[in-house]
């Protein structure tokens, strides 16, 4: 696989995360990460394996409304069988969160990933929260 193929890999691996988490897809989620691997979401918690990660997801979710998880600004390094890669997250939530019905919430990813059975996954991630925004969208 060339550099552009890693990269666009890569892209799709974190791009399915997200669409992954707004269908509620676990299985999906649970295919973008390694098995062993560590992901800390700051205040929200760390993990040191996949499962738990998945587990927390799902509850996290689980009594929220529709979602929209939107990656950008990819910024991808390979080498070999192993990259780096910061993605921001633009994410709206149909939740009732402390007196509003909308959450709106901006993040980087950092994620280290590794190249597994030919497939690449995340086996390292860092979320650093910038904005969380609460909205009334009804009366």
């Amino acid at each position: 696989m060339g550099r552009y193929d890693d990269a666009a890999a890569i892209r799709d691996v974190i791009d399915r995360y997200a669409t992954g988490v707004d269908r509620r897809d676990w299985e999906m989620v649970r295919s973008c990460f390694s098995e062993d691997c560590s992901a800390d979401y700051g205040h929200a918690g760390k993990w040191d394996e996949r499962e738990p990660l998945v587990a927390w997801l799902d509850q996290l979710h689980r009594d929220v409304g529709p979602t929209m998880h939107r990656m950008t600004n990819h910024h991808i390094d390979v080498d070999g069988d192993q990259a780096s890669a910061t993605s921001y997250l633009d994410a709206v939530l149909k939740v009732q969160h402390k007196g509003f019905d909308l959450l709106h919430v901006l993040t980087i990813y950092t994620d280290r990933l590794r190249r597994e059975d030919g497939e690449w996954r995340i086996w390292s991630r860092g979320a650093e929260n910038y904005m969380w925004r609460r909205e009334q969208t009804t009366s």
